[in-house]
């Protein structure tokens, strides 16, 4: 099995702008996706999708593979992730002679992966013989059971009816329940449109027999805020 792993990695960020350059923890952070895809014992290659001259300069000083600079009409900040691994997929292929049998999507946003996540996850695709595989969370207190919808009035109601704090008003009551995570999603590359339009959507690309990994190592950190770039130096300064 051929697998790839794709980091997007865009240069535009309206809300929080160079981020993928901006140093954390002494390294821009995408450099710490770098490294994870490049310490994966089952990847063979590992790919940086950027429109940005900058960005594409820091990734391959960090050692990954900049074959191609990203189309601008996939460098949107509404375009899905489907046409940008569908694009560099394609590339290697059309280009390159080399097929993809599996792709890893490795965020930039998320720097603090354990060492092994990515493996355990390709593994349990080829194990479990799925269409995709992703990380997840339990997502602890913040259980549907207890959401609630408030109307105009300000008067609230369960968001699920018949499923409320009143019921289950202990936490161990409520049936465990899982979040992706967003720390790693492989999927087979036949899951891919193709051709792949640029406004195609993430419908269908995780197939119909979808696996998950229980990821519940290390912090939950998804850089997308000021606030979470302070969270993710907090944890370096204190792990």
């Amino acid at each position: 099995m051929n697998v790839l792993a794709v980091i997007p990695a865009r240069g535009g960020s309206k809300r929080l702008p160079g981020k993928n350059l901006r140093p954390l923890g002494g390294h821009p952070l995408i450099a710490w996706s770098i490294e994870d895809g490049l310490a994966a014992k089952r990847i063979d290659r590992v790919i940086v999708s950027t429109d940005d001259p900058a960005t594409a300069d820091v990734a391959r000083r960090e050692g990954a593979e900049v074959p191609f600079m990203r189309p601008p009409a996939l460098a949107g900040d509404r375009i899905a992730d489907t046409p940008v691994l569908a694009h560099a997929a394609g590339w290697l292929s059309d280009r390159e002679d080399w097929t993809a049998d599996a792709i890893v999507l490795l965020r930039p946003t998320t720097p603090f992966r354990t060492d092994d996540l990515i493996d355990r996850c390709i593994e349990r695709l080829i194990e479990l013989e799925a269409d995709s595989v992703r990380s997840v969370r339990n997502v602890g207190h913040w259980h549907p059971y207890w959401m609630l919808e408030v109307d105009e009035r300000g008067f609230s109601k369960p968001f699920l009816p018949g499923k409320s704090v009143d019921n289950y008003y202990q936490s161990q009551m409520l049936p465990p329940l899982y979040k992706h995570d967003g720390y790693c999603d492989v999927i087979r590359r036949a899951n891919l449109p193709n051709p792949c339009p640029p406004e195609a959507t993430l419908a269908g690309v995780y197939g119909e027999q979808r696996a998950v990994l229980v990821n519940d190592d290390g912090p939950l950190i998804n850089i997308d805020t000021i606030e979470d770039w302070r969270a993710a130096e907090a944890y370096l300064e204190n792990a």
